[in-house]
């Protein structure tokens, strides 16, 4: 029931998204420079969630141009709560986005103005080649929903969805200048590192050796 619940994803129409570009396209975390909105999303991810005690991590503007698409990747975080990525459309033609869950297929969802779709931060999620003329415009966002957890792995065992805030207890050095820099890091490679088949949806005891990791 619980991986369930974290695999979860919603959608929702008719955002409000008028004014948002205009408002809010040369600022760092865009949701929080349109209370409207913020508020309509804050909404909306309670919902999701079932929780109030919930916190925004980042937003941004992804654009997409024509032959564009974006590959397939995670949101991870150095966290131990649970984590929700979503995206609100502001412009452009239909794109399909595909939203792969742990341990499941990938699913396809249609994308249009003001459509809201929330999923967790661990599916890995893309789009087909944009094949409209009308620049795709879409803010993404993350949040933190505090009173939950990522995961049920206690503390000698690590999962796909605990894996970002254990990292160290895998025996993977890390050369980084700065926790900002080894967090760089692990966004951009832990999808691909978890591709090699190390994870599956359920934990794994942990060890040193990464050849006596076991399924329990």
């Amino acid at each position: 029931m619980y991986a369930a619940e974290l695999n979860k994803i919603s959608v929702y129409e008719n955002a409000p998204v008028s004014d948002i570009w205009e408002r809010t396209s040369k600022s760092r975390n865009p949701l929080l420079y349109n209370e409207t909105l913020y508020q309509y999303i804050s909404a909306l991810v309670r919902k999701h969630s079932g929780s109030n005690k919930i916190k925004h991590l980042r937003s941004w503007w992804g654009l997409l141009e024509h032959g564009q698409k974006l590959q397939p990747h995670t949101h991870t975080y150095s966290l131990q709560q649970r984590t929700v990525s979503g995206v609100v459309y502001e412009q452009g033609d239909p794109c399909c986005l595909f939203i792969k869950n742990v341990g499941c297929e990938p699913i396809t969802y249609a994308t249009g103005k003001g459509k809201v779709l929330l999923f967790s931060a661990n599916a890995e999620h893309s789009t087909e080649v944009y094949s409209g003329n009308t620049l795709r415009r879409c803010v993404g966002f993350d949040f933190a929903i505090e009173d939950q957890r990522s995961c049920f792995c206690v503390p000698d065992q690590i999962c796909i969805r605990c894996v970002h805030y254990k990292f160290d207890k895998l025996g993977l050095q890390i050369l980084a200048h700065s926790p900002a820099e080894k967090e760089r890091y692990l966004r951009q490679n832990m999808n691909e590192l978890l591709t090699a088949g190390l994870f599956k949806d359920k934990p794994i005891s942990l060890n040193i050796d990464k050849n006596k990791y076991f399924m329990v």
